[in-house]
């Protein structure tokens, strides 16, 4: 009985995977990537700059859609609940999925934890769909591309944007404010106020 229940929830699960198209031209292919929010803590003590994090991600998230990719980024830190991830899997068959950079290296246990999540999750909804890596915020295109080529000119087809959504809750902005605040103070007063703005973020939000 344990055995045809775990066959029937086999085969319930493999008809979710999109097929891979055969030729795919430009707007055939369905990716989505995920890994942590630029401005998210854990970005900034892994050693990142996050505003350049930001910047990239959305950078080469745009050279997807406009190399024919259909793209879907989902950026969440280990504090979200995994069925965040889960719904973005409910209205798109995908034939691709990428898990960035800043979660695989990562001595954060945390971040190990979501980095194992997501793979387990990829395995469980859409078995049959590879899973991509970059190996930095610049190479999102390159992971998809050097395995699924498209073979056509894309640049007056592009692919769809289905969506950049970023689930983070108020850690984000108080890094992305500690951030912009310690670079001002860097930049131009480092013995003024704004260096003691930004001393007075890092103190109240830890290590920012």
């Amino acid at each position: 009985m344990i055995m045809l229940k775990s066959l029937i929830g086999f085969g319930l699960i493999t008809a979710a995977s999109a097929k891979y198209p055969e030729n795919p031209g430009c707007g055939d292919i369905n990716v989505l990537y995920t890994g942590l929010p630029a401005y998210h803590p854990y970005v900034v003590e892994q050693g990142w700059d996050p505003s350049m994090v930001d910047a990239s991600i959305r950078s080469d998230t745009q050279n997807l859609i406009n190399a024919g990719y259909n793209t879907r980024i989902v950026l969440m830190g280990p504090e979200e609940d995994i069925s965040q991830m889960e719904a973005r899997f409910k209205d798109v068959e995908f034939h691709v999925t990428g898990i960035g950079y800043g979660m695989r290296p990562s001595k954060i246990p945390e971040v190990i934890t979501r980095f194992e999540d997501n793979v387990f999750l990829f395995n469980r909804l859409v078995p049959d769909t590879p899973t991509v890596y970059n190996y930095n915020p610049n190479t999102f295109l390159w992971s998809v591309e050097r395995r699924f080529p498209i073979k056509e000119d894309c640049s007056k087809k592009p692919g769809k944007d289905l969506g950049y959504v970023e689930i983070c809750d108020d850690r984000c902005e108080l890094t992305k404010t500690s951030w912009n605040l310690r670079k001002a103070a860097l930049n131009k007063d480092k013995d003024g106020a704004l260096f003691n703005q930004a001393v007075e973020m890092n103190q109240l939000f830890g290590k920012v």
